[in-house]
C-alpha cells in the first residue's frame, strides 16, 4: 500500500483537470479526477481523499464550497484548497467559516500549487 498523499481534483473543464492530474501525478502523489460534484463526492466515498482541490464556480450541480462541505461531512479531517478565477470578499468570508485551508487564484504557476499543497497537508 502506498504512502502517497491523494488527492481529489474537482473541475468541470477538462483540459485543466488533466493537466493538474499530470502534474500532481508526476509529484507523486495519487489522484483522481470528477467532473462534477456529484462526481467527486461519489469519488471521495471510495478513494478518501487526503485534500479536495475544487474549482469554486462549476457549471453543474454545485460549487466548489458546496463539495467540500458535503464530504467534510464525511471526512472530517479533509483538506481543502479551493480554485477560482473570480475571488471576491464574500467568497473569502465564506471560505473561513467553513475553514477552507487556501484559495489559488486561476490561472496560478504550478510552483504555487505545489506550496499551496504543501502547506494544506505538512508530513
Amino acid at each position: 500500500m502506498s504512502d502517497a498523499k491523494r488527492i481529489l481534483i474537482g473541475d468541470d473543464e477538462p483540459t485543466y483537470r488533466e493537466y493538474l492530474e499530470r502534474f500532481l501525478i508526476r509529484g507523486g502523489l495519487e489522484v483522481r479526477t470528477a467532473e462534477t460534484g456529484a462526481k467527486a463526492i461519489e469519488h471521495a466515498r471510495e478513494f478518501t481523499p487526503d485534500l479536495l482541490l475544487a474549482d469554486w464556480m462549476l457549471r453543474c450541480d454545485m460549487h466548489g464550497i458546496e463539495i467540500a462541505e458535503a464530504i467534510r461531512n464525511q471526512r472530517p479531517e479533509l483538506r481543502i484548497l479551493l480554485m477560482t478565477r473570480f475571488p471576491t470578499a464574500d467568497l473569502q468570508a465564506e471560505m473561513t467559516t467553513i475553514g477552507i485551508d487556501g484559495l489559488l487564484e486561476k490561472p496560478f504557476a504550478l510552483g504555487d500549487l505545489s506550496k499551496a499543497i504543501s502547506a494544506a497537508l505538512p508530513n
